[in-house]
């Protein structure tokens, strides 16, 4: 059921250099790219869906999305290359709704009800971000933010210099769910970094269908 205050962001603008030559958010995963089904699984809980991308891959993008259930929006990067950071600043900026869904585009395995179970806790909790968290940390790929003052915070963390998302974190008021648990089961936040990752997440994403 579609949320009319939640937007779906898709970070896509990396050069993916561990993925080789290859664009990583048009390689299949069970016979779809995985932009296809990351902007599928937004497509699910949200109205629309907007994809951060460099100028040069937005043609290649749309044609792949050709088709999909929901309406898409690009936000091409003023200046890529400077990190997810920029590139998700690039997609808050072009959101009006409350809320933002956030994934990678390299998550293909992304779990609506775990989605939405971060988006109704951000509904309720005294947060700017609800961000699954493992052991090794947070994933802010894969969380919903407040976008009023996730934008404030984004651009005070570049101005500051910096460029990571954990960054980006320091300066929110977050809420951590941790996976694994029955709100976000670990596949779920899975990012196929490598080909040879996407080679072994293939059975457990034929599994999933």
């Amino acid at each position: 059921m579609s949320e009319t205050d939640v937007t779906g962001v898709v970070v896509a603008g990396g050069r993916s250099t561990r993925f080789g030559d290859r664009e990583k958010a048009l390689a299949e995963a069970a016979g779809e790219p995985m932009l296809r089904r990351v902007v599928s699984t937004l497509a699910a809980i949200c109205d629309d869906v907007v994809v951060n991308c460099r100028p040069d891959q937005q043609a290649a993008f749309a044609a792949t999305l050709t088709g999909v259930d929901t309406t898409v929006r690009f936000a091409p990067d003023d200046r890529p290359d400077e990190g997810p950071l920029a590139g998700l600043l690039t997609g808050l900026a072009a959101v009006d709704s409350e809320y933002a869904v956030v994934l990678g585009c390299d998550m293909p395995l992304a779990d609506p009800a775990a989605l939405t179970a971060l988006l109704d806790r951000t509904r309720t909790a005294d947060a700017d971000v609800v961000v699954p968290t493992t052991d090794g940390g947070p994933e802010p790929l894969h969380a919903v933010y407040r976008v009023g003052p996730t934008r404030t915070a984004a651009r005070a963390t570049m101005d500051d210099g910096k460029r990571s998302l954990r960054a980006l974190l320091d300066r929110l008021a977050v809420a951590r769910v941790p996976v694994g648990g029955d709100a976000v089961p670990s596949l779920s936040v899975t990012s196929v970094d490598t080909r040879a990752r996407l080679r072994e997440l293939r059975d457990e994403i034929e599994n999933e269908e």
